[in-house]
């Protein structure tokens, strides 16, 4: 997760990185001449067992959810959140 959002951000791919406790990324986009803040919360593995804060799904216009093509547990913990974020924001 952490070498897709410095990818996004920075324009740079890191195959090496220190295990994140939580970082924020900001980078302002342009979309058919509009720009958009994007704002991305790193969160570490570890969070994504506890229940999902309800401070992730306040004032917010998207989500990317990321997992491991090599665990499915890691594909698991997706589903978990995703259903969360259903029962926090409805379906859309």
């Amino acid at each position: 997760k952490s070498s897709l959002s410095i990818q996004f951000v920075e324009g740079q791919f890191v195959d090496s990185y220190d295990p994140t406790i939580e970082n924020t990324f900001s980078k302002t986009t342009r979309v058919n001449s509009q720009e958009y803040e994007v704002k991305l919360v790193d969160t570490a593995g570890q969070d994504e067992y506890s229940i999902f804060p309800a401070q992730y799904s306040m004032d917010i216009h998207g989500y990317v959810l990321v997992y491991s093509i090599t665990s499915s547990k890691s594909f698991e913990v997706v589903q978990i959140i995703y259903d969360k974020l259903l029962d926090m924001t409805g379906k859309v």
